[in-house]
């Protein structure tokens, strides 16, 4: 499982041989987000808001999903660190059985629960119909996205991004593919957008399982699919705050939506987006923290824990450097940029705004999400959680509603801006608080 050469010699060389291929995956995940926008904003202004409405709740149903797989990927991890393969196979089978549950509780709440959430969101008017119709059917897609999710977390946690870069491809390819079939040939607006991911990522789960369980795949030669209860708990342990973690962010993005659907389609659409523009800046990032948490849970379960330190802070110099050079890019062209998606002049103008605004962020959103992902690979979670909980809900959430209510659009825009800044300053006094006396121990 090619452990050793990821915890030896240089930090920066296993750190970018993880990374790019994680990076590579991740954006082609991206390209989905971006095709789906694309082709939806040519339906209109009202069809791209409905989108972004819809997108906002299914995130936080995903981000449960996210815990869980986050949970096994340093449940794997840990046991390729110490080249104990039986317990990685068993840390694998269980997060898949976890997966397909959860994809089971999400497809049986897709018959009930979309049209009250965005009745909620967006009560009324021509949003309701064509964003409750995306968010139905993506919600059942989860059943096949969670388990998906899962196994590609796995093989990264194992070392094994290329194979996972490889099956991260399938799903993305395939959609950009089925979309203008589905939106225009079969004439189904922003349902068919849903369609597409949901087809194509089935197809590539079923590609996926076949590859992984040939003959030679060692996480999963081993182990058994008999529940086991200790493992259960702690990917249980590990996914459950990561996954609060995640979900504070993004039930704080979903507040935050709520309010500026009070602003018409036109500031929704340039939300949704900014969204996409950001996204491509933050995939690198969830790719460089998803390599440090295989590095960091590799490196403690082969008992450095100084590498470990060393490698955290290494990832979050490199992502912190390219956000700050791209963020200045995404500051001069943002115009341009949301003009692609959708030209409306107003929303072209709002996305510039918000832009120029978010980009300012940046450098402490690196913080946050490396550290983040630092923290799951150590298996402590929990401060991860806390230090998102005081960030998105004790100090976004008052912000979106008394600076969006009193200065519109541009107030929300700085709310979700000063929390990512929040959260990177937390996420920092944080981690050097609780690992930096184990990482001086250890390199005495």
């Amino acid at each position: 499982m090619n452990a050793a050469p990821l915890t030896e010699g240089s930090i920066v060389r296993p750190l970018l041989r993880l990374a790019i291929p994680f990076a590579v995956g991740n954006l082609l995940n991206l390209t989905t987000l971006v095709v789906d926008r694309l082709w939806v904003g040519r339906v209109g202004t009202e069809a791209l808001a409905a989108l972004g409405t819809a997108n906002a709740a299914l995130m936080v149903f995903m981000t449960v999903s996210m815990g869980m797989s986050v949970g096994t990927l340093a449940g794997v991890a840990r046991a390729t660190g110490s080249r104990d393969a039986h317990r990685a196979g068993s840390f694998f089978q269980q997060g898949m059985l976890l997966a397909w549950a959860l994809g089971l509780v999400f497809f049986l709440a897709s018959w009930f629960a979309p049209a009250g959430i965005i009745g909620f969101v967006a009560p009324g008017g021509d949003l309701h119909g064509p964003a409750t119709d995306y968010l139905q059917i993506s919600m059942g897609g989860l059943l096949v996205y969670a388990p998906l999710q899962t196994l590609t977390f796995a093989l990264q946690g194992a070392g094994e991004a290329r194979v996972a870069m490889r099956l991260s491809a399938i799903a993305p390819i395939i959609n950009a593919l089925l979309d203008p079939l589905f939106i225009f040939g079969f004439d189904l607006g922003v349902a068919g957008a849903a369609w597409a991911t949901v087809t194509a990522t089935a197809i590539a789960l079923a590609v996926a399982w076949r590859a992984v369980t040939a003959p030679g795949r060692a996480i999963l030669a081993t182990g058994t699919l008999r529940l086991d209860g200790a493992i259960l708990r702690r990917i249980a342990f590990i996914g459950f705050p990561g996954t609060l973690e995640h979900l504070v962010r993004n039930v704080a993005s979903f507040a935050l939506v709520k309010l500026i659907a009070g602003f018409g389609a036109a500031v929704l659409s340039a939300y949704t987006t900014a969204m996409v523009l950001l996204m491509m800046l933050i995939f690198p990032g969830l790719a460089i923290g998803q390599a440090t948490s295989s590095l960091v849970g590799q490196n403690l379960g082969a008992g450095q824990a100084g590498r470990a330190w060393r490698t955290a802070w290494s990832a979050t110099a490199l992502y912190a450097t390219f956000m700050v050079v791209v963020g200045g890019l995404i500051y001069l062209f943002a115009g341009p940029l949301v003009a692609l998606f959708d030209p409306n002049p107003i929303v072209v103008a709002e996305g510039r705004r918000l832009l120029h605004i978010v980009v300012l962020c940046f450098p402490l959103l690196a913080v946050a999400f490396v550290l983040s992902r630092a923290f799951a690979g150590a298996g402590n979670t929990l401060p991860a959680m806390a230090v998102a909980a005081v960030a998105h809900l004790a100090w976004q959430l008052p912000m979106v509603h008394y600076l969006g209510l009193a200065y519109g659009p541009v107030g929300a825009w700085w709310s979700m801006s000063s929390a990512f800044m929040v959260h990177g300053l937390l996420a920092a006094g944080v981690y050097i608080a609780r690992h930096r006396p184990r990482a001086r121990k250890s390199i005495r």
